[in-house]
């Protein structure tokens, strides 16, 4: 064992991870980033939420910062005013309230988990659904003596298409060294402002498993010249991918993202991932750092036998109240399948745009509405070329693309569609979670009949989609029941179908 590893290990043993709940918030619930998000928006806390999983640490620290700041009581329940002047209203405190139990102590230990659902969603957005239809999962979430923490979740699914019966999804193990938390396992990642979906990464797919490394807490620089920056977070991972794929066995996902709020109310992000390696295809140093270095272009920065894979790249922006002191926010996702050679940009691109309000009703309840648009179809900015079959696909991985297990690791609806989505959610003072949502869908618009770089429709279709769902706390955990419905028009055989579908989840912890 050589002396670098032997000095991290002995710093994750020297440095406690944060005294609360478990080291990552994952992405899935509505409830939780609903209330983290109006939270910084309205200025109670301040840090980035741009990307998921969240570490509890951040929020930890923000809560007791915030608590300390407006003089609040949360056992008492008292949204007292702070020495300042400022007064929380009925329904940040009751985000408030919610995120300080959701990162205690006693939100650790042995949980279960049902989940059942008659025909999966196939178009999946930041809630968390069942991918299948009857998996059973049952594990530990928590900290494991005073320095290591994480999640060890085994679940048992029938008959799934990918063939995975056992699975460890959602499983990891994290250390913390200083400000820096290193984590194993396989996570759900979503980069982006997105509540439909993100371009780069979301929960589409199951999740990669891999060593990550992040900031612990997004505190800002204490040098004069750097302070400016605010509250940053840094994050970068080296995932293992499938084997049985289409095209090479095994590649590496590497991922690097980076995110800051140097602005009330804005954040800014810079976000990067590629395959490369693989069974099969070169894998040295050198193709690391041509693939570092942007030189992945073949033909124009690197020969044809030296392209080191497949990378994405983009940038992200969120702003709150940009103008006026209302609460709103608008956000923007620029992805392309490769960079310009000539200008630091993307290339071949693709967008989300939307925006979103929300507000408090009586007594702790509080509501949010986003509005979404997003493209996944190249060339949407450059130039007006128009590059079907190009998001998701590259010519060395060109059988499966950036896909992991046959789902898109981005935006779920694949390349070459157009998307327009409205989410309503509804969190009444009995900390239950309405959530109502309906969708347009234009998938593989440029496809023909039998399109094998689109792994959603293999030709042209247009869906409608409603959505509602329910989650409403009982003792010892949480019931949630959710009903939808799509519309296909599938253009490319002329026919068309109504398909309901359901969802349940019963979440027991012990």
């Amino acid at each position: 064992m050589n002396r670098t590893l032997c000095a991290v290990l002995a710093g994750l043993l020297a440095s406690p991870l944060a005294i609360a709940g478990e080291p990552w918030l994952k992405p899935g619930d509505l409830q939780v980033r609903h209330d983290i998000q109006m939270l910084v928006d309205d200025g109670v806390i301040d840090i980035p939420i741009s990307e998921w999983p969240i570490a509890t640490s951040d929020v930890a620290s923000a809560l007791d910062k915030a608590q300390q700041k407006y003089g609040l009581e949360p056992a008492s329940g008292d949204a007292s005013k702070a020495r300042s002047g400022f007064t929380l209203s009925a329904g940040q405190y009751a985000a408030f309230l919610r995120l300080k139990r959701l990162v205690s102590p006693e939100d650790t230990g042995f949980f279960a988990e049902l989940r059942g659902a008659a025909r999966p969603e196939e178009l999946r957005t930041f809630r968390d659904e069942p991918r299948d239809e009857y998996e059973f999962a049952a594990g530990y979430a928590g900290f494991f003596g005073e320095h290591l923490g994480g999640r060890l979740e085994l679940a048992v699914v029938d008959s799934p298409p990918d063939g995975d019966n056992f699975r460890l999804d959602g499983s990891y193990l994290a250390g913390r060294l200083g400000n820096w938390i290193l984590t194993a396992g396989a996570q759900d990642r979503w980069w982006g402002s997105g509540w439909q979906g993100s371009l780069i990464l979301s929960n589409n797919a199951r999740p990669v498993p891999a060593i990550a490394l992040d900031r612990a807490e997004s505190t800002p620089f204490e040098s004069k010249w750097l302070h400016w920056i605010g509250p940053w977070r840094l994050t970068t991972f080296l995932g293992y991918m499938d084997a049985n794929r289409g095209d090479y066995d095994h590649p590496l996902l590497f991922g690097f993202r980076v995110a800051a709020r140097p602005l009330k109310g804005l954040e800014l992000s810079l976000e990067r991932t590629a395959q490369f390696c693989g069974q099969g295809r070169s894998c040295t140093w050198s193709d690391f750092w041509n693939l570092w270095r942007g030189n992945d272009n073949a033909g124009e920065n690197v020969s044809a036998k030296d392209e080191p894979g497949n990378q994405l790249a983009g940038w992200g922006v969120r702003w709150a109240s940009p103008i006026g002191g209302w609460p709103y926010a608008l956000y923007w996702q620029h992805t392309g399948e490769s960079i310009d050679n000539h200008i630091p940009r993307p290339y071949r691109s693709f967008d989300v745009v939307g925006g979103e309000v929300w507000g408090d009703l009586d007594a702790g309840s509080s509501w949010r509405l986003d509005l979404e648009y997003a493209n996944t179809l190249c060339g949407g900015t450059e130039n007006g070329q128009k590059l079907w079959d190009c998001a998701y696909n590259n010519g060395i991985f060109y059988g499966s693309g950036y896909r992991y297990k046959g789902r898109v690791l981005g935006y779920s609806t694949d390349g070459d569609s157009r998307q327009y989505g409205a989410r309503f959610l509804l969190l009444p003072e009995d900390d239950s979670t309405w959530s109502f949502m309906v969708r347009y869908s234009e998938l593989n618009r440029g496809g023909y009949v039998n399109d094998i770089q689109n792994f959603v429709a293999p030709g042209p279709e247009d869906w409608w989609s409603f959505d509602v769902s329910y989650r409403r706390p009982v003792p010892k955990g949480w019931v949630e029941i959710g009903v939808g419905a799509d519309q296909e028009d599938r253009k490319w055989n002329d026919t068309s179908a109504f398909l309901p579908r359901g969802t349940l989840t019963w979440h027991y912890g012990f």
